[in-house]
């Protein structure tokens, strides 16, 4: 018997036997080609760069009916780098160059990037690099004819995987009727990985080293995804301990779904409402059924990415005016476009960028691309007159950048009214608070127009500490329990109930129970917006503890100075709230914690 601890990427236990997910590299045999050859063997690798691209589009399209709009998206960087100049064009240039065979050019190319970026620590870069490498392995073996790998096709019983890592591809052919729950070596708190498992419901846990070298297919597995534990070949005992827990577990979540249209107000008679974060009309169904009273955020990005052309005017406000018939009578908020340097797509004319984070983003990219901006504001204007919805811009961070957005939005129903199209004329214009520079400029905002304020909590806290949240050098660095980020938010809150301006939160905060029962202390919060499948569990919770409490906490917890100090009051005053299978990223980070 073996105990790991790794980290939680999505709750749950899972009980089975190991299926260990075998991967191998070809050894590349160089083989010298004449000047006849070359084309030939270029055709050769052409072929081969097909044959993996309809593999890949398979694979994505049959992960797409599984998942939301935006994880739909995470498949596109691998089928990319099929066509990626850097690796394809030198590929066939050093084919040509040298006479070699094509397995040779592609390995030597793929060498000089590994070489290129290998000492950056930057987590882009080497999610990049780990991209490329299964591109470069899938190529390989379509050119040798070699099987790839055993695949997760070939389950014969369900069973918890064991990988080094897993690609999307993978991830593509997760059921929870065959895939129990997954164990990886790589990954962390972001990983692609994690967050398909988390919006299929699959327990997961990520970021063990050297794990597979203590497991082999067909040994017993307890996977404790609420702390993070992986016990191989457990003893009797500990198999019966977490049965029995798992079993109370899945009675518990079956009761919270069936209580999930209940509303969520505290014992103190507070009502919370909470939302949805949804990226299209199709996952609305989903949100309502996990008893979503609204939508907190409606990311539009897919809208424009999905394609390889921008979506026109009346195919915006057909899917937007779905959005606001499908959650009526509830609310349902739309950002704005915000996208960057990060995510370039050509018919959005964007440029590569050495910062993304910090370039030409969001409402910075909209006002600097009218026509784009003008067309979506008007269809959401237009969507507006078939149910209750507000707009808000992301990463604001002046009062300059809003007053232009509004200006834009006045003229479009100037021109509305003009031409006797039907709109909400009392539509609500709000904005997202990612930025320090908004954080401490709340007062000026509502004085200006602002109606209601969204936290985006997880770009204000990567901007707030500076620190890249992806780059897995500092991400340890990311903690929302850093008491400037609890003295932020509690100014951000307080300013906006002084001025009678709604403000919710949207981002990874408002789903996790301890955070959100401080921003429930921090003041008058109008709603809390999360992955829908969190709703039931957050709602149960918040029924069963005080505001007025929560509040006496945060007070509390203002005083310390020092992170540890702050997660040591937590652990033993509010994780005792916690009924059984209810899970904190607080708690997984401290395997001694027992709930």
């Amino acid at each position: 018997m073996k105990i790991f601890k790794g980290i939680l990427a999505s709750p749950g236990i899972a009980i089975g036997k190991a299926y260990v997910l075998s991967r191998f590299h070809l050894a590349v045999v160089t083989r010298a080609i004449n000047k006849n050859e070359v084309y030939a063997e270029i055709e050769r690798f052409n072929a081969a760069i097909e044959m993996v691209r309809k593999e890949f589009v398979a694979s994505a399209n049959k992960g797409a009916g599984n998942l939301s709009a935006s994880l739909r998206d995470i498949f596109n960087p691998h089928i990319q780098i099929l066509s990626d100049p850097t690796l394809v064009e030198q590929t066939r240039q050093l084919v040509e160059k040298n006479h070699v065979n094509p397995e040779t050019a592609l390995k030597e190319t793929f060498d000089k990037l590994v070489q290129r970026f290998d000492k950056m620590k930057d987590g882009h870069i080497k999610d990049r690099l780990q991209d490329i490498e299964f591109v470069v392995n899938k190529l390989l073996h379509a050119m040798t004819g070699a099987g790839g790998d055993d695949g997760l096709s070939n389950l014969a019983e369900p069973s918890i995987i064991f990988a080094h890592d897993l690609s999307p591809f993978d991830t593509a052919q997760m059921s929870a009727k065959d895939v129990l729950g997954f164990v990886t070596e790589a990954g962390g708190k972001t990983s692609h990985t994690g967050i398909i498992a988390s919006s299929l419901n699959i327990p997961a846990i990520v970021g063990i080293p050297k794990i597979l070298k203590s497991v082999q297919t067909g040994d017993y597995v307890v996977l404790d995804a609420t702390t993070g534990n992986v016990i191989i070949r457990p003893t009797d005992e500990q198999f019966q301990t977490f049965n029995r827990k798992r079993q109370k577990v899945l009675y518990l979540d079956k009761k919270m779904e069936m209580d999930a249209g209940k509303e969520a107000r505290t014992l103190d008679g507070v009502l919370v409402t909470l939302s949805a974060n949804i990226e299209g009309h199709s996952d609305i169904a989903g949100a309502i059924l996990h008893g979503a009273e609204g939508i907190g955020l409606y990311r539009t990005e897919f809208l424009f990415v999905k394609g390889n052309r921008l979506p026109d005017e009346d195919e915006q406000f057909e899917d937007y005016k779905k959005v606001a018939q499908s959650i009526a009578p509830h609310t349902a908020i739309i950002r704005t476009l915000d996208l960057g340097g990060d995510k370039i797509h050509d018919h959005l004319s964007m440029e590569h960028e050495a910062n993304p984070a910090l370039g030409l983003r969001a409402i910075r990219y909209c006002l600097d691309h009218h026509a784009i901006f003008r067309t979506q504001l008007r269809s959401i204007l237009r969507a507006s007159h078939y149910g209750k919805l507000r707009v808000m811009f992301p990463m604001v961070g002046s009062l300059e950048e809003f007053l232009k957005a509004r200006s834009m939005m006045d003229k479009i129903k100037r021109e509305l009214e003009r031409d006797k199209i039907h709109f909400d004329r009392n539509m609500k214009i709000g904005m997202m608070v990612e930025t320090p520079s908004a954080a401490i400029s709340i007062h000026q905002f509502a004085a200006n127009g602002v109606e209601f304020f969204s936290i985006g909590t997880n770009d204000l806290i990567q901007y707030l500490l500076a620190i890249d949240r992806a780059n897995q050098s500092v991400a340890s660095l990311y903690e929302p329990l850093n008491p400037a980020v609890i003295r932020t938010l509690w100014n951000i809150i307080q300013s906006a109930n002084r001025y009678k301006a709604p403000v919710s939160v949207c981002g990874k905060m408002s789903m996790d129970p301890i955070y959100a029962f401080l921003l429930i202390g921090m003041g008058d919060v109008e709603s809390l917006s999360m992955d829908s499948h969190s709703i039931p569990k957050l709602k149960q919770f918040i029924r069963n503890i005080s505001a007025e409490d929560a509040r006496k906490h945060v007070l509390r917890l203002m005083e310390f100075d020092r992170v540890k100090e702050i997660k040591k009051y937590l652990v033993k005053n509010i994780v005792p709230l916690f009924s059984e299978g209810m899970v904190s990223e607080l708690t997984s980070e401290d395997s001694s914690v027992d709930f």
